[in-house]
């Protein structure tokens, strides 16, 4: 008799006990693990919500990051939006009688050379209404910095609300090719924050289709090079069509050779 019912209760089976209720001889057992599992679950669950949260801040860091990354101002192009309007429109006017002296060698010499300074080219852009007019919609107040034989283009754009500052660095040669005109991007950024170059490739490439050059694409050690062929007669002063030979970078300044032939 007390072999049976201790194999009864060792068995683990459920057995009446003097009040009728049931009972269950592993009940200390099946709570203890219970309690483990939950416990575990509760691990797994907290892990997650560490890790999701944890993902959604650096999310908003990065953000925030790039955000006021793109804000940032190179100090050329603070020095250059700080020209007055005054000494502005003085550029201007000194660029355009540049232009018109240039006409008048290019009337009597087959040969031309004509040198253009970065507060030329500046002063023109910030002073010329017709050509901010004519700017890109979210474009705004470019500038162009000349320096370690390259040249820098730098403007703001609106982008969700807010103006970025974007930033080409590119480097512009004449190739073997007749009036062929070759721009190295070595890269493009926004403030200080790296964007890929092939997102501005096709628009670069609109751009200059709407000058009616042809645009093809070549690279330099890994840097994209956009060879643009203008037809003949796009730079044409009177009867004269130039022809650019050589275009060099050099500090503030940007010097352009070439020669000259009357249209047939």
């Amino acid at each position: 008799m007390l072999r049976a019912c201790f194999f009864v209760f060792s068995s683990g089976r459920s057995v009446g006990d003097m009040s009728g209720n049931e009972v269950t001889g592993d009940r200390n057992n099946s709570d203890g693990k219970d309690a483990i599992v939950g416990k575990i679950r509760r691990g797994r669950i907290q892990k997650f919500l560490i890790r999701f949260l944890g993902g959604i801040a650096i999310i908003l860091v990065l953000a925030i990051f790039v955000c006021r990354g793109s804000l940032v101002e190179p100090e050329s192009y603070r020095t250059a939006l700080a020209m007055s309007q005054a000494d502005a429109e003085d550029y201007r006017i000194d660029l355009e009688a540049k232009i018109i002296e240039l006409g008048n060698v290019v009337r009597e010499k087959n040969e031309w050379k004509t040198t253009i300074t970065q507060p030329e080219i500046n002063g023109w852009l910030a002073a010329n209404r017709e050509f901010s007019k004519a700017l890109p919609a979210g474009v705004s107040q470019p500038r162009v910095v000349l320096a370690d034989a390259r040249m820098s283009v730098i403007f703001g754009y609106e982008i969700l609300g807010f103006n970025a500052i974007l930033q080409g660095e590119l480097d512009v040669f004449c190739t073997e090719v007749p009036g062929q005109i070759a721009c190295r991007i070595y890269q493009v950024r926004s403030g200080w924050v790296p964007l890929p170059v092939d997102a501005f490739a096709d628009q670069f490439t609109e751009g200059m289709l709407s000058y009616g050059a042809d645009v093809e694409w070549a690279e330099i050690d890994g840097d994209p090079v956009a060879l643009v062929l203008f037809p003949e007669d796009t730079f044409q002063l009177g009867t004269k069509v130039l022809a650019v030979q050589a275009v060099e970078i050099e500090e503030r300044k940007l010097m352009i050779t070439g020669k000259s032939k009357t249209r047939q």
